[in-house]
């Protein structure tokens, strides 16, 4: 993958975190290291915290294979990328929207994982314009 050193630097740091992050706070819930109070789920289609937390992990794990393929400069890098941090966002905006949160949400927390997933869909749209300019060069 031929991206400016920077998009690729800033692709593989906001993949990683949120690929780290992601995998680690969905498996907390999973193990019960971390608790949310069963009210929050109030009004959503969950009963437990079961369902959130395996979304939580798979969104965590597509971030780990972005990072994964940026680290390796490999084909679909930019694509990989694009997809986590619109799953991240996706996912979070969906939790702001659904939980019974008290106090009501977005927390700042929240706030930085949205932010980070849609600066990791930049970046990784940035990264796929990157590899189109490489497999198909314009004719001079």
């Amino acid at each position: 993958m031929h991206t400016f050193p920077r998009v690729r630097i800033a692709a593989l740091a906001t993949s990683a975190f949120h690929g780290l992050t992601a995998t680690g706070g969905g498996l907390a819930m999973l193990t019960g290291l971390e608790r949310f109070p069963a009210a929050w789920l109030r009004g959503t289609p969950f009963r437990t915290y079961t369902v959130p937390a395996l979304l939580l992990t798979g969104v965590g794990v597509g971030g780990l294979v972005a990072t994964g393929l940026l680290a390796g400069r490999r084909p679909g890098a930019g694509s990989a990328t694009l997809a986590s941090g619109l799953l991240m966002a996706g996912f979070i905006a969906s939790e702001v929207l659904l939980l019974d949160q008290d106090p009501p949400g977005p927390t700042p927390t929240e706030t930085v994982y949205f932010a980070s997933g849609l600066v990791a869909g930049a970046l990784g749209l940035a990264s796929c314009a990157a590899e189109r300019r490489v497999v198909s060069p314009r004719a001079a």
